[in-house]
C-alpha cells in the first residue's frame, strides 16, 4: 500500500487499484472469521460423525489388545500391525480432518473469493528487520490489535466458566457410570462448551470482519494525484492518444467524404458551412445528412460535390440549422422538414424528378 499519511486520501479507490490489489494477495480478509467457522465446522462433524468415529477407535483397541496374545512379534507382524491401524486410524480421523479442510478453504473463499497470487508468498527480506517489527508491535495497530486479543480471551473464558459451572452437579452424576457412558457425557459437555464458545467467537470474528474491511478500505484510498497518474497510465502516452484520436478522425472523415456522391444536394452557407443531404423516399421516411463540415471540410464537401455533379444550393439560415442540429448519419428535425423539402424540390426540378414526400 502507498505511504501517503490517510490525511491526504480523499478518493475512493478505483476498479483498477482493487485489481491490483489483488492481484498481490491483499484483500479484506479476517483470520478470526476463518478459525470461527472451521472450529464450528468440526464440532458440527463431530456431533454427526463422531459415533462412528468412536466404534472404529474401539475396534482398533479391542484389536490391539487382542494381538498381544497371539504369538511372538517379527518384522511381517509388526509391518502388518502398523498398516492396520493406520488404516482404521485414516477411516476414524478422515471424516474430521477432511471435513475440516472443506470449511476452512470455503471459510476464506467465501470472504475473499479465489486469489492466484504469488507475490504474498515471495521472500521480503525487510520483515526480518527486528526494528521494524518492534516498530509493528508498538503502533497504533498492533496496541489495538492486543486490546482486542485480551478482550477475546476474557470473553471466551467467561463463556467457558459459566457453562462449566452450570454443568459441576450434573459431573457428580457419572460416578459409578460404566467407561462408554463417561466418554458419551464428555463428549456431550464438550460439544456443548464448544458450541458457547463457537457462538462468542462468531460474534468476535463478524466485529473483527468489519474492522478489517474498514482498515482495507481506508488503505485503498487514493489521493487525487494518484487518480490522475493512473489515468495517464490507462490512456497512454499523450502523443500516442492524440495520433490514435487524430486517425479516428481521418477515418471518420474518409467515410463521410466517401458519401457526399450519393447525396441530392449540399447545402451551404455559403463559404462557412457544407452540409450534404440525401432522400430516398423508398428507404428513408425522411432527409438524412450524410456529410457536414465548417471550414475546410466544408470546402472539401462542396469540392466533391462539385466534381460528382451534386447541386449545392446555397441557403444560410438553413444551414445553420442543420449545422448545429443534425448529426452526420442522422434524419433531419421535423420543423426543418418543410425548408428541406423546398429545398430538395427545387433540386428536383432542374434535374427533372419528382419529389415524393411522406405524408
Amino acid at each position: 500500500m502507498s505511504e501517503t499519511s490517510y490525511e491526504e486520501r480523499t478518493e475512493q479507490a478505483t476498479p483498477r487499484r482493487r485489481e491490483e490489489a489483488r492481484e498481490k494477495g491483499q484483500v479484506a480478509k479476517s483470520t478470526d472469521l476463518c478459525a470461527a467457522l472451521t472450529l464450528l465446522g468440526s464440532l458440527v462433524i463431530l456431533q454427526v460423525a463422531g459415533s462412528g468415529m468412536l466404534e472404529a477407535l474401539t475396534l482398533l483397541t479391542r484389536s490391539s489388545l487382542d494381538s498381544l496374545s497371539d504369538g511372538g512379534v517379527t518384522a511381517d507382524s509388526v509391518r502388518s500391525y502398523y498398516g492396520y491401524c493406520a488404516y482404521f486410524l485414516f477411516a476414524a480421523s478422515a471424516p474430521l480432518l477432511l471435513g475440516t479442510l472443506a470449511v476452512g478453504i470455503g471459510a476464506n473463499l467465501l470472504q475473499s473469493g479465489f486469489i492466484w497470487s504469488a507475490e504474498p508468498l515471495t521472500p521480503d527480506l525487510g520483515r526480518l528487520d527486528p526494528f521494524k517489527g518492534m516498530g509493528r508491535l508498538v503502533s497504533r495497530r498492533g496496541a489495538v490489535r492486543l486490546l482486542i486479543s485480551l478482550f477475546k480471551v476474557v470473553v471466551i473464558g467467561t463463556v467457558a466458566w459459566v457453562t462449566i459451572k452450570n454443568d459441576l452437579s450434573a459431573t457428580a452424576s457419572v460416578i459409578g457410570l460404566g467407561p462408554f457412558s463417561i466418554v458419551l457425557f464428555s463428549a456431550g459437555l464438550v460439544l456443548k462448551l464448544g458450541y458457547r464458545v463457537v457462538a462468542a467467537l462468531i460474534i468476535l470474528a463478524l466485529a473483527d470482519y468489519a474492522f478489517v474491511r474498514f482498515q482495507y478500505e481506508r488503505e485503498l484510498m487514493m489521493t487525487k494525484q494518484e487518480i490522475k497518474e493512473e489515468m495517464k497510465r490507462m490512456d497512454g502516452d499523450p502523443l500516442t492518444r492524440d495520433r490514435r484520436r487524430r486517425m479516428q478522425r481521418q477515418i471518420i472523415m474518409q467515410r463521410m467524404m466517401h458519401k457526399v456522391p450519393q447525396a441530392d444536394v449540399v447545402i451551404t452557407n455559403p463559404t462557412e458551412l457544407a452540409i450534404a443531404i440525401q432522400y430516398d423516399p423508398d428507404e428513408m421516411s425522411a432527409p438524412v445528412c450524410v456529410a457536414k463540415g465548417a471550414g475546410f471540410i466544408a470546402a472539401r464537401i462542396r469540392e466533391i460535390a462539385a466534381a460528382a455533379r451534386v447541386p449545392i444550393v446555397e441557403n444560410k439560415p438553413v444551414a445553420r440549422l442543420l449545422y448545429k442540429r443534425v448529426e452526420v448519419g442522422s434524419e433531419i428535425p421535423v420543423e426543418l422538414y418543410q425548408a428541406v423539402a423546398e429545398i430538395l424540390a427545387y433540386v428536383y426540378r432542374i434535374k427533372g424528378k419528382t419529389l415524393a414526400t411522406a405524408a
